[in-house]
């Protein structure tokens, strides 16, 4: 099972979150650059403190932006992160009328993006991108197209890079989605092979202790049939270390036709009247639930009751499969307990409930224990 998920996460492969943060950085350290160049550039109209200043916060802004970035990603952000990201938002803002830096917009942008979450989220990028307006037209109002080209601007980087941040968020939970898919797997596969056990060993060791029971009985009165039964005793704890090997190596459900042949079997040799009536479903799935059912509801009747008659129907009627398991020897308080707090019947009912089913396990009024199965037809059937 372990092999079978390597192999399908080999197959299947998707990006690291780290793709999604280089991207991010990357278009962050673009940004800075290009803001410090500028302020370099200006450096003589601005002054040699206010450059200084105006890069120290485009280098400040970048680094909030990336760490809250990542600290999102990962569905914490501490509140000392907090406070530097609501301290960014307006630094990044005020580098316009300081330094014409217009660069830095767009993270102050994403930065609200990343703070504020749920219903305030678009409020406060709102608030932001509003500020940034109105810095950007006044920084600009000599020019309104370049005010107009640098909002444009603002909005895409900022789109941009929210959209990194959402990526690497996803990517996360899609890495954490697939880890929980395959332990889910595993637990799937570890109760495949509990419920074998329970099926097809316990059948096997019930009906060896029958056997058995007979052969002492009989020991004294007729040796000759005594050892007929401890040949049998022989064969059937034999299939069953058969069916163990081949219960670790993958699923042992038969399909109906063998479950039924092997109940037959089982019946003719401890001189139970077996009937019979069986219309093999065309559909894979619900012959393999037939199957659980026949195999459990015979270990049940072997366990439970002291049966002398069982019969097997299998049908379509009113549009659905049928399965009705029915035998005698049973008592009512046992038929109940078997029905609300057996293992095997629980399992079996959650089974046939994922297909659109139903199915009960209940006494009848004359005494018989009767597991009935109703699954609706498929629509190619």
């Amino acid at each position: 099972m372990t092999a079978q998920i390597g192999s399908t996460r080999s197959r299947d492969r998707y990006p690291s979150e780290s793709v999604a943060f280089a991207a991010t950085w990357l278009v962050v350290g673009l940004i800075s650059f290009l803001g410090l160049t500028n302020i370099f550039e200006r450096r003589v109209d601005t002054g040699g403190p206010v450059a200084v200043v105006a890069a120290a916060i485009v280098v400040f802004v970048g680094t909030v932006l990336a760490l809250a970035q990542y600290a999102l990603a990962h569905n914490y952000i501490g509140p000392r992160l907090r406070i530097a990201g609501w301290v960014a938002i307006p630094l990044g803002i005020v580098n316009i009328p300081l330094s014409e830096t217009w660069e830095t917009c767009c993270i102050s942008v994403a930065v609200a993006a990343t703070l504020v979450r749920g219903r305030w989220a678009g409020l406060a990028i709102g608030g932001v991108f509003a500020l940034v307006t109105a810095a950007t037209v006044y920084a600009d109002r000599d020019d309104e197209l370049e005010a107009f080209g640098i909002l444009l601007g603002t909005v895409g980087l900022a789109v941009v890079l929210i959209a990194f941040s959402e990526l690497a968020r996803s990517l996360i939970a899609l890495h954490a989605s697939r880890e929980e898919v395959a332990r889910l797997q595993v637990d799937a596969e570890r109760h495949r092979i509990s419920r074998d056990l329970h099926d097809v060993i316990g059948r096997t060791l019930v009906t060896a202790l029958l056997r058995n029971q007979a052969a002492i009985q009989l020991f004294t009165v007729d040796p000759e049939r005594a050892r007929e039964q401890l040949d049998h005793v022989h064969q059937v704890l034999s299939a069953g270390q058969a069916d163990l090997r081949r219960l670790t190596t993958g699923p042992i459900l038969a399909d109906l036709a063998s479950e039924l042949a092997t109940v037959e079997a089982m019946c003719a040799r401890l001189d139970i009247v077996c009937h019979a009536e069986v219309e093999p479903p065309e559909d894979e799935n619900v012959d393999r639930v037939f199957a659980a059912i026949v195999r459990e509801a015979s270990t049940n009747m072997l366990k439970h009751a002291h049966p002398r008659r069982c019969s097997v129907r299998v049908a379509v009627e009113s549009a659905s499969h049928i399965l009705e398991f029915t035998n005698d020897g049973i008592t009512r308080d046992v038929a109940e307990r078997i029905g609300v707090s057996g293992t095997g019947i629980t399992d079996l009912t959650g089974q046939v409930a994922r297909i659109g089913g139903q199915l009960t396990a209940e006494c009848s009024t004359d005494g018989e224990f009767v597991v009935l199965a109703r699954i609706p037809l498929s629509k190619g059937e």
